[in-house]
């Protein structure tokens, strides 16, 4: 994901390099973009540090700039920078507000947010239902983090009555998309029930406790965001931030 980002990015600095020809490094925050997605993308660089120092406050004012286009990952974003307290006050209402917009305009990644926010409580009633409820409209088209959350929650029974066969279903979905939380929570539950009938249909090894440092972090929605120390939930199990 991130090599896709480099490459958006560097095609946007390559485009408008020639705004400031006199300068030995061209400044993301300098350069004239009008196209949303190139705005999202300096966003991006800005707010994780992709090639430039880390500048929340500039990367809030490409997402915004972009996000007034109507670029629903730019309007997920800036919820995110709101929820965190990142380049503006914590406010978790106006964090919803932009998650609610974002996926009015498309983005299930805002879903799986909103979700997220009533899992947790933030900004809102917490309720695993409603939780459940968001998670469902993701994963039922399509998204492969909807699938492994919704999963997670079948498993643990929150929101939903406690249910195995549906939980290893979604993690199955999720995971033949390549999306490897949901690989691991298989890996997880098929080991748990020692099977010998379904090992067949885990995609990758069986994780155990001697596994790498980078496999053991595939049990967290990448990127961890917010307080950047994961609040643990259903045993080993986390569930947090999505960022596209």
């Amino acid at each position: 994901m991130f090599g896709l980002f480099r490459y958006i990015a560097a095609t946007v600095l390559l485009s408008v390099a020639v705004i400031c020809p006199a300068r030995d490094q061209v400044d993301p925050q300098h350069l004239v973009v009008r196209e949303p997605g190139g705005m999202y993308a300096l966003g991006v660089m800005l707010d994780e540090g992709l090639g430039v120092d880390i500048n929340e406050r500039h990367a809030l004012e490409f997402y915004r700039r972009a996000a007034n286009l109507g670029h629903a990952e730019s309007m997920n974003r800036l919820g995110i920078l709101y929820l965190q307290g990142r380049g503006v006050p914590r406010n978790p209402l106006s964090a919803r507000s932009w998650f609610r917009l974002a996926a009015v305009h498309g983005s299930l990644t805002a879903i799986n947010n909103i979700a997220l926010l009533y899992f947790y409580g933030f900004g809102v009633h917490q309720s695993y239902s409603k939780a459940v409820k968001f998670l469902k409209t993701s994963a039922n088209r399509g998204n492969a983090d909807a699938q492994n959350k919704l999963g997670m929650m079948y498993e643990s029974g929150l929101g939903v009555p406690p249910d195995q066969r549906r939980a290893r279903n979604l993690f199955l979905k999720s995971a033949a998309q390549g999306y490897s939380p949901a690989m691991v929570n298989l890996g997880l539950m098929l080991t748990r029930e020692s099977n010998a009938d379904t090992r067949d249909e885990l995609p990758c090894p069986f994780v155990d406790s001697d596994a790498p440092a980078s496999i053991q972090q595939a049990l967290l929605t990448q990127p961890d965001v917010g307080w950047r120390k994961p609040k643990p939930v259903m045993g080993t199990q986390h569930l947090l931030l999505v960022v596209p």
